[in-house]
């Protein structure tokens, strides 16, 4: 943990390290770019957790509320699965759903990419939320999959057998960034702009804090 943290309003928060050393069978994913037609499933339950996230600190004002908690069983499941859709070379990208949630995950898989996707919350797995829960809950051990259509059948099969929580939550292509609810879109947002935004933010920071 850094001692250089402080600030004239105080101390960082609490920020405990957890190191975890094992032995792994050597099977890296090749990262494939996503292309226009590419489909993202998600694995795992959204719940009600935006406790301790930037989102309600910064929008709300809040620090506290329900933190993300682990499910061990949950966990190895949706870890294990994931493992065997590596395995297989069914997919093209795993990309965990952790800091800002599915929001932000999405987003960084457009701007890598170049390329927009729609996403529906309604299609999202877990509790019925409000949309901004959905947004940017941290809920822990969910996985973004992004695969090629043809191989839709196959990743079903395989994430039925591991009984894991899923659905295919959108598809790639365009432009931008949209998330809709009950059909109506709800953000709608340019990889450009998001793009510069992202990789300017902390000159932006530094030269006019």
């Amino acid at each position: 943990v850094s001692l250089y943290n402080e600030t004239p309003k105080g101390s960082i928060k609490p920020t405990p390290v957890i190191g975890v050393i094992g032995l792994i069978d050597k099977k890296p994913l090749r990262i494939q770019k996503i292309n226009s037609g590419d489909c993202l499933i998600m694995i795992g339950n959204t719940k009600d957790e935006l406790g301790g996230s930037e989102y309600s600190e910064y929008i709300h004002k809040f620090i506290g509320g329900k933190c993300p908690t682990v499910d061990f069983s949950e966990s190895k499941k949706n870890m294990n699965a994931v493992l065997e859709l590596i395995e297989t070379e069914l997919i093209k990208s795993a990309h965990d759903c952790s800091k800002g949630g599915l929001a932000v995950a999405v987003s960084e898989l457009c701007m890598t990419n170049l390329i927009g996707c729609t996403v529906p919350l309604d299609n999202i797995p877990g509790d019925k939320l409000d949309v901004d829960k959905i947004l940017f809950s941290e809920s822990h051990s969910r996985y973004l999959v992004t695969f090629e259509k043809k191989n839709l059948q196959n990743l079903e099969e395989l994430l039925k057998k591991h009984n894991v929580s899923f659905k295919t939550i959108g598809e790639f292509g365009g432009e931008s960034i949209q998330f809709t609810i009950d059909s109506k879109s709800i953000i709608d947002l340019s990889v450009d702009k998001a793009q510069k935004t992202w990789l300017n933010s902390l000159k932006e920071i530094v030269m006019h804090a």
